[in-house]
């Protein structure tokens, strides 16, 4: 938890509890949710903090949120930390674009293309 910022810490709390409520089986709008808080995440700036990474920083925080439920379904924690993981890569891959890779620049105005 060094070198951080409130809004990572925030969002990171908010997804260990999003998480515990879906080992719980408590949540069914969950994944709604995770784009949010992985969108927070990123322009924090959390993909340029050193470190374990989201899985491990997650994982963690829904140990000590909710030990006991995380002790005894650590698959399902595996399993949905890692779809997060997948999901915080692809958002960072996506709003890393460049704009020129998909279209070439134009011109702002007419002015611009002419000699008028």
């Amino acid at each position: 938890m060094n070198q951080t910022n409130p809004e990572i810490e925030s969002a990171l709390d908010e997804l260990a509890a999003l998480v515990c409520q879906a080992l719980k089986n408590e949540g069914n709008d969950l994944a709604e949710r995770y784009e949010g808080l992985l969108k927070t995440l990123l322009m924090s700036g959390y993909s340029t903090k050193p470190g374990a990474g989201l899985m491990a920083d997650v994982e963690a925080r829904v140990k000590s949120q909710c030990g006991e439920c995380a002790m005894h379904r650590g698959g399902a924690l595996s399993s949905i930390t890692s779809d997060l993981g997948v999901k915080f890569k692809s958002l960072s891959r996506w709003e890393s674009r460049v704009p020129s890779d998909d279209t070439p620049a134009k011109p702002a105005n007419i002015s611009a293309v002419t000699d008028s």
